[in-house]
Parts: structure tokens; C-alpha cells; sequence
């Protein structure tokens, strides 16, 4: 499984591709926890005219969701990982980090940490 496509609204889609390289292209993000199948979204991203950017495991895919600052934004790949880098330091990020920390850990052997 893949997140990609969710930050972006439909009509950026469809009048925001650009070839590789040109000035104005902007960027989609792209979790996964399986790094083949995000390698093969980020093709897809690229082929479809948008500069895929790696946004971490399927858990980080939180970093798109609404609420979040790229949620709805149409902005270029270095633009992209800045908001993504930000992320923690927000209070949506802080709730994230807070909501993880306090989940029990995927084996069931108590809490995941901070």
C-alpha cells in the first residue's frame, strides 16, 4: 500500500503536470512502508508530470492529512520537503507524536515510545 495523490486537490492535477525539469513543476508525496511499491507510485507520479517526493512510512503519512500544512497545497519539491520537515514542530505534528507515543507497540508488548 501506497499514499500518494491525497494533499494535492483534482484540479491542480489536472492542469499542474509539467515535463521533468521545468520551471513550475510541482511536487507530490509519496508513503509507503514497502520502498519497491513506493519507488513504483513515484514513477507514476514522475510519468504523470510531478516531482515525487519521498514522505517517510505509511504512518508518516499523517504529514498529508488535513490539518497539516501540504494538505492542499500545489508547490514545488523543495517547497514539499520544507513543509514536511516542519511538521513535528507543529501542534498537528505534536498530536501525532503524542497519539504514537501513547499506542500500544504492533506486538503488543506495551507502548511505542516517543
Amino acid at each position: 500500500m501506497v499514499k500518494a495523490f491525497n494533499h494535492m486537490g483534482y484540479h491542480d492535477l489536472e492542469n499542474g503536470a509539467r515535463p521533468a525539469g521545468s520551471a513550475g513543476r510541482r511536487a507530490i508525496a509519496v508513503a509507503a512502508d514497502d520502498p519497491e511499491a513506493g519507488a513504483v507510485v513515484a514513477d507514476l507520479v514522475d510519468d504523470l508530470g510531478f516531482d515525487p517526493i519521498v514522505a517517510g512510512s505509511l504512518a508518516d503519512g499523517v504529514r498529508l492529512q488535513p490539518g497539516a500544512e501540504p494538505f492542499g497545497a500545489n508547490v514545488g519539491a523543495e517547497e514539499l520537503r520544507a513543509m514536511l520537515e516542519r511538521f513535528p514542530a507543529t501542534a498537528h505534528g505534536r498530536e501525532a507524536a503524542a497519539a504514537r507515543a501513547a499506542a500500544p507497540a504492533p506486538d503488543g508488548g506495551g507502548r511505542r515510545g516517543p
